[in-house]
C-alpha cells in the first residue's frame, strides 16, 4: 500500500475543501451537473458541498437516463436531497413530454419559497410550455429567460417582477387576461423580446429608466412608444416582423431625430429596413438637426439598393455620427438589381456626402452583388473616409464569371485611406 500516496492525496483534498465556498461553489458551475454531484463521494467534506450548492443546470444531455421520463425522476431527487436556497435553476424541457410538465410546475412552485433568483426555462418542443400562475410568486428574481413558453391567466393579484434586471423571452405568447404592468420593473437593465405574440396585452407604462440593452426581435403588438422615456439606452436591436404604418400606434409619429432625442447615449445600433423606411419618412436631408454623439456601430438589415431613401438615410446616419466607426450593411436577399434607377443619379452627386467621414473604420457588406448602385456606394465610402481600414463582403451571391471583372475595378477606386484593404 502507497502511505505516502494517499497522504498526498489527502493533503490534496483538504486544500481544495479549505478554499472559500464562493471558490468551491465556482468550480461546481463550471462542471456538468453529473461530475458535480459525484463530488459527494470524494469524501465525508465533500458530501454536503454539493447538496447546498445554490446553482442548478438541468439538461437531458448532462444526466445519464433510459428513458425520456427518467430525466424528471432523477430531477425530483435532485431536488428532494437539497439543502439550502436556490439562487440559480436552468432546465432544459427539449426530452420532457408535456405530460410531465405538471412536475415542472410543482419545481416553480417549490423555488420560489427558497429566494429563486435566476430562472432560465429552455424549451424547444413544437409545444408551448404554459407557465404556472407561481411563476409571479418568484419576487426575488433578478433574471428571467424563457423560450416557446405562454403566460397563462395568473390566479388572484398580479405582482409586477419589481428586482428584475434581465429579462429574456423568446417565442413567448401571453394570453388576453395577463394585460397588468408585470414587466414595469425599475431596475430592469436587459430587455429582449424575440418572436412574441400577444404583447398588446401588456402594459409598459413606466418601463424602467435603468434600462440599457434593448431586442424588438419580429414580435406581433409592441411599438417603440413603450421605450421612448428610456433615456440610458446604449445598444438597441429593433427588427419587425413585417411592414407597418407606424412604430408608435395610430396618431403618433417618429423620425430618426426623435429617436436619438430620446436614446442620446446610444452606442450600437441595428435597424431593418422598416425601421429605417419608417424613421426616414419626412426627415433626411444631408445630416440630421442632432448630432449621435455616442454611436459607434451601426448595422442595418433588408437593405435595398434601388431605394433611394434608404441609401440616403444610411448617409444621412453616418453624417450625422461623428464617432461611428463599423457600419454593417445586409442586402435584401433575393432582390432584383435594377442599374436604371434613381440611387445611381444620387450616388453620383457628391453633394451627398458633403464633407469626409473622419471615424469609419470599416464597412462590412453582406450578400454584396455587385449592381452599379453597390459599386458606386462602395467607390464613394472609399474616396470619403480618411480613416478606413476595412471594406469586408461576406456571402456575396455574384457569379464566378464576374467576380474578376468586379474585383479590378474595386482595386483601382480612389481610397482617402492609405490604410483601406478589400477583403471578400
Amino acid at each position: 500500500m502507497d502511505i505516502s500516496g494517499n497522504s498526498k492525496q489527502r493533503a490534496m483534498d483538504d486544500k481544495l475543501i479549505n478554499l472559500p465556498m464562493d471558490v468551491l461553489n465556482c468550480i461546481l458551475d463550471h462542471l456538468p451537473i453529473r461530475d458535480a454531484a459525484r463530488t459527494s463521494i470524494l469524501s465525508r467534506k465533500w458530501r454536503y458541498i454539493w447538496a447546498g450548492h445554490p446553482k442548478l443546470v438541468l439538461d437531458p444531455k448532462n444526466i445519464v437516463t433510459v428513458t425520456k421520463n427518467d430525466f424528471v425522476g432523477i430531477c425530483n431527487e435532485i431536488l428532494l436531497q437539497h439543502i439550502g436556497p436556490i439562487l440559480t435553476f436552468h432546465v432544459y424541457l427539449s426530452d420532457v413530454h408535456m405530460s410531465q410538465y405538471p412536475n415542472i410546475d410543482r419545481w416553480i412552485l417549490y423555488l420560489s419559497r427558497n429566494g429563486l433568483r435566476k430562472l432560465k426555462i429552455k424549451n424547444s418542443w413544437g409545444r408551448v410550455y404554459a407557465l404556472p400562475s407561481y411563476i409571479f410568486l418568484c419576487q426575488e428574481l433578478t433574471e428571467l429567460e424563457l423560450s416557446n413558453c405562454i403566460f397563462k391567466q395568473p390566479c388572484g393579484t398580479i405582482r409586477s417582477f419589481q428586482n428584475l434586471k434581465v429579462l429574456f423571452l423568446i417565442q413567448v405568447a401571453f394570453k388576453p387576461e395577463v394585460s397588468a404592468s408585470i414587466f414595469t420593473a425599475s431596475k430592469l437593465e436587459t430587455l429582449c423580446f424575440i418572436k412574441c405574440i400577444g404583447m398588446d396585452h401588456l402594459k409598459f407604462d413606466g418601463c424602467s429608466p435603468s434600462l440599457s440593452f434593448l431586442v424588438l426581435y419580429k414580435n406581433h403588438g409592441v411599438t417603440l412608444s413603450c421605450f421612448m422615456n428610456c433615456k440610458r439606452i446604449t445598444t438597441a436591436k429593433l427588427v419587425l416582423p413585417m411592414e407597418v404604418k407606424s412604430l408608435l400606434g395610430p396618431g403618433k409619429r417618429i423620425n430618426l431625430a426623435s429617436l436619438f432625442e430620446h436614446w442620446p447615449l446610444i452606442s450600437s445600433l441595428f435597424l431593418d429596413a422598416y425601421h429605417l423606411k419608417l424613421l426616414a419618412a419626412d426627415s433626411i436631408t444631408s445630416a440630421l438637426p442632432v448630432k449621435v454623439n455616442h454611436l459607434r456601430v451601426l448595422k442595418l438589415s433588408g437593405i435595398n439598393f434601388t431605394n433611394e431613401v434608404q441609401i440616403s438615410s444610411i448617409l444621412c446616419l453616418l453624417h450625422s455620427s461623428p464617432r461611428v466607426h463599423s457600419l454593417e450593411i445586409w442586402m435584401n436577399v433575393p432582390t432584383t438589381i435594377v442599374d436604371n434607377n434613381p440611387v445611381l443619379k444620387y450616388l453620383q452627386d457628391r453633394s451627398c456626402m458633403s464633407e469626409e467621414i473622419n471615424s469609419l473604420r470599416d464597412l462590412k457588406m453582406r450578400y454584396f452583388q455587385g449592381s452599379r448602385a453597390e459599386m458606386l456606394f462602395v467607390k464613394l465610402i472609399l474616396v470619403c473616409c480618411p480613416a478606413l481600414e476595412r471594406v469586408t463582403f461576406e456571402d456575396w451571391e455574384v457569379k464566378p464569371s464576374e467576380v474578376s471583372n468586379i474585383l479590378k475595378e474595386l482595386v483601382v477606386f480612389p481610397r482617402a485611406s492609405r490604410k483601406a484593404q478589400i477583403i471578400f
